[in-house]
C-alpha cells in the first residue's frame, strides 16, 4: 500500500507529539508499505526514525498565507498523484479537498468540536483562525471516507458538529516514546529550591484555553489556606500574547515561591518532574485527548483537573475534579489530595488499573490504524455485489 501522510501542520504540542509518534511508530509496525511523507522544517522532524521506503516532502513555514496555499491546493496534490498513492492519511485536522483517491483525516483539535461557550477567553484572531479551520474541515468531509477521533466523546461531538454520518473509528493518544525514555533518577534543580513543599505540576504550553490565569486567582484568593503549596509552570513568554503578562504577574510577592515557571521542559526531562512532583494539576477548558493525562498515569501520579467531559472520558475514576472556573473549588481539590495519602494512593492505582486496560502504545495504536487504511483501499477494490456501499461505522476500542 502506497499511503501519502500529511503532517506539514503539527510542529508545536500536542500535535507535534502526534507527528512524531505515528511516523516512528510506522517504521516499528508498518514498514512494508510506501509513504509520502509531509513534514514541516523546524520541528525535528528530521532526527525521527521513519519507515524504510519513505520519500520526505518538508514545508518551509513563511510569513502570509499564500505560500501554504500553494503547498497545500497546488504541490501536495501533484507529488500525491506522481506518488500514486492509495489513500491520503491526514493527521493535522484535515484533508485535501480534492485528493483524488481514499482519504483518511485525524482530528484532534478540540476548537473544531466544542461550540465558542468552550472558546471565551480566546483572542478574536485566534477565534478567527479557529472558524477558518472548522470551515476548512468541513469542506474537506464530502471526499473524506475515515475520520479518526481520539476519545469517544471527541467522535460524538465531531458528528454533532459537522452532521457527519460517515465511517469513524478511535485513534487515541499514547505516552510519548521519548517521555519513556526518560531518566527517572534526574532531580530537576527547581524541587532543591522547594524542599518539604507540596508540589503540583501544570504541564502545558500557554495557550488561552489552558486557563492557567485562574491559578494565579487560586494563590490570590487562597493563599493563606495554601501556605506550603506550589505550582509548577512549564510556559514561555513568545507561546502566546497573553503569556509575558502571565509570567510578569509572577513578580508578584504573593504569588513569589507558590506559582513559579521553570520554562519549556524537553520530553526527556518529563519523567524526572513527574518523579519528583506530588501531582498534576490541569484547569484546562478544552482537550480533545490530553496525553498529559496519560503521563501523569504512566508515572504514577495523582490527577486533579477540570470536571468536563473530555477529561472524565480519558481520566475517570483515576482524577479528582473541580470546577476550572471556581478558584474554591480548586484550593478545595488541592488540599483533599495533600492532606489524605489514602486519596493519592487510590488515584493513583486507578491510575495504573486504566493504564493496563483501557490505552495503548504507540505501536498498537498505529498498526490498528494502518489496518483502518487497509480497509479503505479494500473496499475500493471490492465494492458491494448490490452496487451500494453501505454507511458503516466503526469505533475501534480505545
Amino acid at each position: 500500500m502506497r499511503i501519502a501522510v500529511l503532517a506539514h501542520n503539527l510542529r508545536a504540542a500536542g500535535g507535534l507529539s502526534v507527528g512524531k509518534n505515528v511516523i516512528a511508530s510506522l517504521a516499528e509496525v508498518a514498514d512494508e508499505h510506501e509513504y509520502l511523507l509531509f513534514l514541516p522544517t523546524g520541528a525535528s522532524y528530521e532526527a525521527v526514525f521513519k519507515p524504510t521506503r519513505a520519500q520526505c516532502e518538508y514545508y518551509v513555514r513563511r510569513h502570509g498565507g499564500m505560500s501554504q496555499l500553494w503547498f497545500e491546493r497546488v504541490t501536495m496534490p501533484r507529488l500525491i498523484r506522481e506518488f500514486r498513492a492509495d489513500v491520503v492519511w491526514g493527521l493535522g485536522n484535515f484533508g485535501l479537498p480534492c485528493p483524488g483517491r481514499k482519504q483518511a483525516i485525524l482530528v484532534h483539535k478540540p476548537h473544531y468540536i466544542y461550540g465558542r461557550e468552550f472558546q471565551r477567553q480566546e483572542l478574536w484572531r485566534y477565534s478567527l483562525l479557529n472558524e477558518f479551520g472548522r470551515r476548512r474541515l468541513r469542506r474537506s468531509l464530502p471526499q473524506t471516507q475515515l475520520v479518526f477521533c481520539q476519545t469517544r466523546t471527541a467522535c460524538d461531538r465531531f458528528r454533532q458538529t459537522f452532521n457527519y454520518t460517515g465511517r469513524t473509528a478511535l485513534m487515541p493518544n499514547a505516552v510519548s516514546k521519548l517521555s519513556l525514555a526518560g531518566d527517572a533518577a534526574q532531580r530537576p534543580s527547581i524541587f532543591d529550591k522547594l524542599g518539604g513543599r507540596f508540589v503540583l505540576l501544570c504541564l502545558t504550553k500557554y495557550y488561552a484555553h489552558k486557563n492557567l490565569e485562574v491559578l494565579a486567582d487560586l494563590f490570590l484568593q487562597h493563599g493563606d489556606t495554601l501556605q506550603d503549596v506550589t505550582i509548577l509552570l512549564t510556559i514561555d513568554s513568545d507561546q502566546h500574547p497573553r503569556a509575558g503578562r502571565l509570567i510578569a504577574r509572577l513578580d508578584d510577592p504573593r504569588l513569589r515561591g507558590r506559582l513559579v515557571n521553570v520554562g519549556p521542559i524537553d520530553q526527556s526531562e518529563l519523567v524526572g518532574y513527574y518523579h519528583h512532583c506530588d501531582g498534576l494539576i490541569l484547569p484546562t477548558l478544552l482537550e480533545s485527548f490530553s496525553g498529559t493525562y496519560l503521563e501523569a498515569m504512566q508515572f504514577q501520579r495523582p490527577i486533579l483537573t477540570s470536571d468536563l467531559d473530555f477529561a472524565r472520558d480519558v481520566c475517570g475514576p483515576a482524577a479528582r475534579y473541580f470546577d476550572p472556573g471556581n478558584p474554591a473549588s480548586i484550593r478545595d481539590a488541592i488540599l483533599a489530595l495533600k492532606t489524605s495519602a489514602p486519596e493519592r494512593e487510590a488515584l493513583i492505582a486507578e491510575g495504573n488499573r486504566r493504564m493496563k486496560s483501557f490505552f495503548r502504545n504507540w505501536d498498537t495504536i498505529v498498526a490498528d490504524a494502518v489496518r483502518e487504511l487497509q480497509s479503505l483501499v479494500v473496499d475500493d477494490l471490492q465494492p458491494a455485489a448490490s452496487g451500494l456501499v453501505p454507511s458503516v461505522s466503526i469505533a475501534s476500542k480505545g
